[in-house]
């Protein structure tokens, strides 16, 4: 059960559940999707191999009391028929189920707490955020007890993070479980590199930044704009390319060209996610400079996958996926200044960023395959004490 897949957007959450769905189905498992209505109001369908349902009624892509109510009815209604054995939870998509009985309940929880507070905090600014955070934080805290209440009645909580496995630890019956990606589709391939760094007039004497994200406040990609400004006045070779639409993408791509108009900086809006791959073939490093308190960003494992090194704040998981030293280098949370200067030790160290781009490979691929992980997910769904 999901308020959003692919379906009604781009982003980590959407891209996590294409890939569970995916991988359980071809490891030989019948999945069905639970989701909010679909944006042209279609009943079901069939993707992936997986059948979803989408809930009349209910707004497309957020959670709301329609959704709890619906979703509660649709249970009652279908589970036995379809012969539904485990209820699977994105974050807390499953509130309306507590109670109810019928299948165990595992939630995944990709962030807790006041960290999503710390979060609203910053995805706003100036005048906006007066009005826009207290909007947010009465929406968090009104969703609160139904969080709580499906936590306690999970069978078993997954965390997609060890930080977030630590904070939840009072819950019990806790357990690591993190996010996880086909790390074969961003194998990098010389002959796309070449062509996507022709393509963005890149030579093979630069070093090329890839940031990709929804282009919202909280994410930080200000920052790492600065910080590539920063670093690009002293080496020119640096170049940066940024993947990603959204609400904050025209004042960002208007405060480079106002306040670094020497920074080589593209702005490509946002992909699908099939079409991300030449772009991390393309780039040398790979930035996260997220003010949120992500539970566990897929784009760091991508980029690790990819063979990148990453720099990146110090963010809810993100020490998770990042071996700070090893993989890539981490800095205290809202640092233009460390971050900077991780960015510059990497600019000017290629074999050091080879060296982490190479250690991120071989992690990528040991800890953070979607085989791997789905493989251990279906037997914690299956009743592994863990």
């Amino acid at each position: 059960m999901a308020r959003r897949i692919w379906t009604h957007g781009l982003g980590g959450m959407e891209e996590h559940c294409r890939t569970i769905a995916t991988e359980l189905v071809r490891q030989g498992h019948r999945v069905h999707v639970l989701t909010t209505s679909h944006p042209d109001r279609r009943a079901s369908e069939t993707a992936y191999g997986a059948t979803v349902h989408y809930l009349a009624g209910t707004p497309p892509g957020d959670y709301s009391r329609s959704w709890w109510r619906e979703s509660r009815r649709w249970a009652q209604a279908h589970f036995s028929a379809l012969g539904v054995e485990t209820v699977l939870s994105m974050s807390f998509a499953a509130s309306g189920l507590v109670g109810l009985g019928g299948p165990p309940i595992h939630t995944i929880v990709h962030g807790w707490g006041l960290n999503h507070l710390r979060s609203f905090w910053h995805d706003s600014r100036g005048w906006r955020r007066l009005i826009e955070f207290p909007r947010s934080a009465r929406w968090f805290l009104s969703t609160l007890p139904r969080g709580r209440a499906l936590l306690l009645g999970s069978r078993r909580i997954l965390a997609v993070s060890r930080e977030i496995e630590h904070e939840l630890r009072g819950y019990g019956r806790v357990s690591f479980l993190p996010n996880c990606i086909d790390t074969a589709e961003f194998t990098r391939q010389p002959e796309g590199r070449a062509r996507a760094r022709s393509d963005l007039g890149v030579t093979d004497r630069d070093c090329l930044a890839l940031m990709a994200s929804t282009l919202t406040w909280q994410k930080g990609v200000h920052l790492g704009l600065r910080a590539c400004a920063v670093v690009g006045r002293e080496h020119p070779e640096l170049a940066v390319v940024v993947v990603g639409g959204g609400p904050a993408a025209a004042a960002l791509a208007e405060e480079v060209r106002r306040a670094a108009p020497q920074l080589r900086a593209h702005f490509l809006g946002p992909r699908p996610h099939a079409e991300l791959p030449p772009f991390y073939a393309a780039a040398d490093l790979f930035l996260l400079p997220t003010l949120r308190q992500e539970g566990m960003p897929t784009t760091i494992l991508e980029a690790m996958a990819a063979g990148l090194a990453v720099v990146a704040m110090r963010a809810g998981g993100t020490p998770t996926g990042v071996a700070d030293g090893e993989t890539g280098l981490l800095v205290p949370l809202g640092d233009v200044r460390a971050f900077a200067a991780a960015l510059r030790d990497l600019v000017v160290n290629p074999e050091r960023r080879r060296a982490m781009g190479r250690a991120a490979r071989a992690r990528a691929v040991a800890e953070f395959d979607k085989a791997i992980v789905i493989r251990r997910l279906a037997e914690i769904l299956a009743g592994d004490p863990c």
